[in-house]
């Protein structure tokens, strides 16, 4: 499998994470989100993901699979084995609904092109910083409440799921603006107990080929 990627993209490291927890080869192919305008937007990437979004996975049949939600959802049905979501009905959509929150509700609000976007209407950048800093810290401390009481190793089980592929890449990028993590401790538990698995280690932006 090929993954098209970008080093510091939160939904390409979602499925890097999501990869390595499977134990799944794959070759990483980085595309510059900011270079040249965006590698993103080029005719030859066009026509692999017309959308111009990462991540893409391409199977061994040349398939292409977009969206980091279905990509995870898809390897989890076609590798079981290490599974990433529970298979009791009721904790299966409780771990998509913490997924859901990151994916759905924090990471558009955040997104580059949302960004860029704010960018064109104040160049100094202020306002950007505070509407993604806003978005996240509403979204986190949401993602908190949900998993305060909870007493498994992760955020509401002892093995890691899709809903740990998408926060550890969200509070990366918390970090980033300047959110206060202090009000989210569970988050930053759970966080530690990522950060010491194989898995986690080798999905960070730092150690990815394309890291500037």
């Amino acid at each position: 499998m090929k993954l098209y990627t970008y080093w510091r993209s939160s939904c390409s490291w979602r499925v890097r994470i999501a990869l390595n927890l499977k134990g799944l080869d794959y070759e990483l192919h980085p595309v510059h989100l900011v270079k040249d305008g965006g590698e993103q937007h080029s005719e030859w990437y066009r026509e692999i993901n017309p959308q111009a979004q990462l991540p893409t996975l391409e199977l061994t049949d040349g398939t292409h699979l977009t969206q980091s939600m279905a990509i995870m959802m898809y390897l989890d049905k076609v590798h079981p084995a290490k599974p990433l979501l529970p298979t009791a009905p009721l904790l299966y959509a409780k771990v998509i609904q913490l997924a859901e929150i990151i994916n759905a509700g924090i990471q558009p609000l955040q997104n580059l092109s949302v960004l860029q976007f704010l960018n064109t209407q104040d160049p100094s950048k202020v306002l950007s910083m505070s509407w993604a800093r806003g978005a996240i810290q509403r979204g986190l401390e949401d993602l908190e409440s949900l998993v305060a009481d909870s007493t498994t190793q992760f955020l509401l089980t002892d093995t890691p799921t899709i809903a740990e592929c998408c926060l550890i890449p969200q509070l990366y990028n918390a970090r980033r603006f300047g959110c206060d993590l202090s009000k989210v401790p569970r988050l930053l538990e759970v966080e530690q107990a990522c950060e010491g698995l194989e898995a986690f280690q080798q999905a960070h932006p730092s150690v990815q080929p394309d890291a500037q």
